[in-house]
């Protein structure tokens, strides 16, 4: 019988307005019989531990306080009873307009390091909407019934919009609607504050702000139902006029979902019983939260959207993290030296020449600097798709194009090959006895990757077996 290994996995999300951790166990598994080539698959997800939702800790307006969220990460891994050094996969992901904050790159690194041995850093509107969409059931659900589903990830600072058709993401959507465009003092009219959205907004209606100016309920609403119809009008696939200013990237306008989900602070107050319309609690939570969320209520009547109840809403996106962010690898994979895991956000290529090995090492060798990170030795990871075939032929001239072209790059770090067929171990051997030089060679199979993706690599698991990836694609788009 197949032995059960069990990881720890953790997800943390740094938004606009909240931070939530969560601690999962996943259970991995070789879900093959007999002496057929092993297959091991992670069999079974359960969330063991959800923080409570703390306010983000900011220095000021520009500037993440690194300490304030590294003790809430601590804290927390100590009330879930584990320790960093248990978490072997993850990611952090900074969202929101958390995400534009000065030193906001270097806090989700060094987060992502005191995390977990391979706690992913990651970050961006796209890839949030793709995350939440896991984490609140949206893909599942459009794979169980068959239906183009969205998930509208509503928070703080952005609404990230996923639309799942079958399970398969095939498009996001982001503008910079959200509960914490504009700020109040808590339980009052008074403005404390505003980001580029609330002015945008506020703006198109001839509506002034500043700081320390009182605006009436009447305004408050107004905005909010400015937001929620630019939301609306994104997820119907007509952008209207807001929208476009709201937007982060492009919105595509032939996409309209059957089923819609919201998650995030705000998506939650959509779901919420209680009457958030009470003049007297606005502005509890000091922004424009409850406001947009009544207002989107009020859209979506009006529209006859079909609403669907999210598995979760405020911790949709950490969920996603934690829970679903992490793939394994082929059972077939070479690891020629596990000291040099983990790599993290490494770019890929994608070879396009598949019958003239020349043409192959000439594609690498133009790709290699052009996809290179800055001041790195290794090499982007090399995608082999399934349409080289797994011949001997055809495997072995390839590794000796890959060999040629490694001699001829400035990179003389490991080698790393994603190999879409099971053929990881069989190219890897060959590629590794193919170089004229010793370096470190990694090849991992069954795994689909477009070029401009990162993957992220774990240490080897399951007695070498398997190894955790992350892959991370940063703008999606129809294609």
């Amino acid at each position: 019988m197949s032995k059960i290994e069990e990881i720890f996995s953790a997800g943390i999300d740094i938004g606009t307005t909240t931070t939530t951790v969560v601690v999962s166990k996943l259970k991995i598994k070789n879900v093959a019989s007999g002496f057929v080539v092993p297959k091991i698959e992670i069999i079974d997800k359960v969330i063991i531990y959800r923080s409570d939702v703390h306010f983000t800790p900011l220095l000021d307006e520009v500037t993440i306080d690194f300490d304030g969220i590294e003790k809430i990460v601590k804290e927390e891994y100590k009330r879930a009873q584990v320790n960093p050094e248990e978490i072997k996969t993850g990611a952090v992901i900074i969202t929101g307009d958390t995400a534009r904050k000065d030193n906001a790159e270097n806090v989700l690194k060094a987060i992502s390091r005191m995390a977990g041995s391979f706690v992913v850093a990651t970050a961006g509107p796209h890839l949030e909407a793709y995350i939440a969409g896991l984490g609140s059931g949206a893909a599942a659900y459009s794979a169980q019934e068959h239906k183009v589903v969205a998930n509208a990830d509503v928070g703080g600072g952005t609404s990230n919009i996923s639309v799942f058709k079958d399970g398969k993401l095939i498009t996001t959507l982001c503008a910079d609607i959200g509960g914490r465009l504009i700020r109040f003092e808590p339980w009052t009219y008074k403005v404390q504050g505003f980001i580029n959205g609330g002015e945008i907004t506020s703006k198109h209606l001839g509506i002034t702000l500043e700081k320390g100016k009182i605006l009436s309920q009447r305004e408050i609403l107004k905005i909010g139902a400015a937001l929620a119809e630019a939301l609306i009008s994104i997820l119907k696939g007509k952008p209207n006029n807001l929208a476009r200013e709201l937007a982060l990237g492009e919105l595509v306008e032939d996409i309209v979902p059957e089923y819609v989900m919201f998650s995030g602070g705000v998506g939650r107050l959509i779901y919420d019983e209680e009457d958030i319309a009470d003049a007297d609690s606005m502005t509890r939570f000091g922004d424009l939260g409850p406001a947009l969320a009544i207002e989107v209520k009020k859209a979506i009547h009006s529209d006859s959207i079909k609403l669907l109840k999210p598995a979760e809403t405020i911790y949709a996106t950490v969920i996603g993290a934690g829970v679903h962010t992490t793939e394994l690898s082929g059972s077939t994979i070479y690891v020629s030296d596990p000291d040099v895991l983990p790599f993290r956000d490494l770019p890929a290529i994608y070879l396009t020449a598949t019958d003239d090995f020349d043409a192959v090492t000439s594609e690498i060798i133009a790709k290699a600097d052009k996809f290179s990170a800055q001041d790195t030795l290794i090499m982007p990871a090399i995608v082999i798709s399934k349409a080289f075939g797994n011949s001997f032929y055809k495997i072995k001239g390839l590794t000796q194009a890959i060999a040629a072209a490694a001699r001829k790059v400035t990179q003389k770090g490991p080698l790393v090959i994603i190999c879409e067929d099971d053929i990881g171990k069989a190219f890897g051997n060959l590629l590794k006895n193919g170089l004229n030089k010793p370096r470190p060679v990694i090849s991992i199979d069954q795994l689909t990757m477009k070029e401009g993706d990162y993957i992220d690599i774990g240490k080897p698991l399951y007695d070498g077996g398997v190894v955790p990836v992350v892959i991370k694609t940063l703008v999606f788009s129809n294609s």
